[in-house]
């Protein structure tokens, strides 16, 4: 998803969490900002959105709208956390069969 979707989908997310109205202001902000690039094929995590949000100056300088994404930062990094630790869905073990194998069937 493209810088401009992830903020929608932060500002979505806050909304369920009953954010305050500063905070979604600040999202709609920047979401205005990157509208530009709402058909960018580039692609970013929302994590890495959120943590650019969290330095901007609005952020940095109302301490309830640092809190409410803080909230949301430690939720989005233990989702993170959990598909890392998943098993991978390939096995690492298999390796491809020597020639020689297949001749002697």
């Amino acid at each position: 998803m493209n810088i401009y979707e992830q903020l929608r989908g932060l500002r979505d997310e806050l909304a369920e969490r009953d954010a305050s109205f500063k905070t979604l202001a600040v999202l709609d902000k920047l979401s205005a900002r990157a509208a530009s690039e709402r058909d960018s094929g580039m692609s970013v995590s929302r994590l890495q959105v959120l943590r650019h949000v969290m330095r901007t100056p609005e952020v940095l300088n109302d301490e309830d709208i640092r809190i409410e994404l803080l909230g949301l930062e430690g939720d989005l990094e233990d989702a993170a956390q959990t598909r890392a630790d998943a098993p991978a869905a390939y096995e690492e073990d298999r390796k491809p069969k020597l020639k020689k194998y297949y001749k002697k069937k």
